[in-house]
């Protein structure tokens, strides 16, 4: 998906540039008609090149998972992506009881998702009807690596002792901190604070 929107950034910037180019080129003649296209081809890519950077440099990734295993909880950041560059994304953040969230492993063939997925799936306390999943990890080719992931987020939430980098390519990388994650106060304190 960085690809797509490096080259799509690539292509608004240039025909940007050639519409300003084509604006000035005819502003000391009189074809309208250049400077009406130049002028709409500004006008046309300039939000399109807004929104690439913004997807590119300013777009959060997949949301964090926080584990509190002294409150037993699972705590999901989320963003609600908006179409609108200029727009703030709105953040929303979930807990559950570790108790009632169960691994689930599913393959898809989606052209963007392609791969084993890992989620989380949260059931009704005592049972095992879901209610709802959340994402915790991806993995393109096996299914073995998001064993490991949950075998590790078990048996730290077990208090057992884990060892500091459970699979050979470490934490998934949307579980590393960013700057751009600002989880409200009382989200921060309740997260990483005992009960």
């Amino acid at each position: 998906m960085g690809g797509m929107l490096i080259c799509g950034i690539f292509i608004s910037i240039f025909t940007f540039g050639i519409g300003i180019l084509g604006f000035v080129l005819q502003m000391g003649h009189d074809d309208y008609v250049m400077i009406f296209l130049g002028m709409t081809a500004v006008c046309a890519f300039s939000p399109l090149a807004l929104f690439t950077l913004k997807m590119y440099f300013v777009q959060p990734r997949d949301q964090p998972i926080r584990l509190n295993r002294k409150r037993q909880k699972i705590y999901i950041f989320e963003y609600k992506r908006t179409f609108f560059p200029w727009l703030k994304w709105p953040v929303t953040i979930r807990s559950y009881n570790w108790a009632d969230v169960r691994g689930e492993i599913r393959y898809s063939s989606d052209r963007y998702n392609m791969g084993f997925q890992l989620f989380g799936s949260v059931c009704e306390p005592g049972t095992n009807k879901v209610v709802t999943r959340f994402l915790i990890a991806k993995e393109r080719s096996s299914q073995e690596m998001l064993c490991q992931i949950w075998s590790y987020l078990s048996v730290y939430m077990q208090h057992d002792s884990v060892t500091a980098d459970p699979v050979e390519t470490g934490r998934p990388d949307d579980w590393c901190p960013r700057k751009a994650d600002r989880w409200p106060d009382d989200m921060e304190r309740e997260s990483t604070t005992a009960p």
